[in-house]
């Protein structure tokens, strides 16, 4: 699910609050189209450290747009993409093969079920997972 949300690229910084986002169960990934125009997607994801780890499939939309403009906004969403939070600026970046592993044994101990089924269909449908590391502030 795809949709546009009105956000400049770079409005916001990281505050306290929003420490937490690594924490959330499904973050709104704020990527930019080449024009400008911000396209936001609701993912999993898991805090490693001070940067959060997205899974997704190599072909997507989001990582061709990463590729081009690594500047992203991430916020707390529900599974739907309803913001609920304030968005933080941060740079994004495709890992390596060599972090798919380590990263989807971060997601499934934290989506446990839900992690491992994702994983199943996207192997089902011969889809190539990439690891997006996203560093906010």
């Amino acid at each position: 699910m795809t949709a546009s949300l009105r956000v400049a690229p770079a409005a916001t910084t990281r505050t306290t609050g929003d420490d937490t986002l690594g924490a959330s169960r499904f973050i709104a990934l704020v990527t930019f189209r080449r024009t400008g125009v911000p396209v936001s997607t609701p993912v999993l994801c898991v805090a490693d450290g001070e940067r959060i780890l997205v899974r997704t499939a190599a072909d997507t939309g989001k990582v061709k747009r990463i590729r081009h403009t690594p500047d992203v906004q991430v916020v707390a969403c529900d599974s739907r993409g309803r913001l609920l939070g304030t968005p933080v600026a941060g740079r994004a970046r495709i890992l390596g093969p060599d972090a798919v592993g380590p990263a989807l044994d971060l997601l499934h101990a934290k989506y446990r079920l839900v992690g491992r089924f994702a994983t199943a269909i996207r192997r089902l449908r011969g889809q190539r997972d990439v690891i997006l590391e996203i560093v906010p502030g």
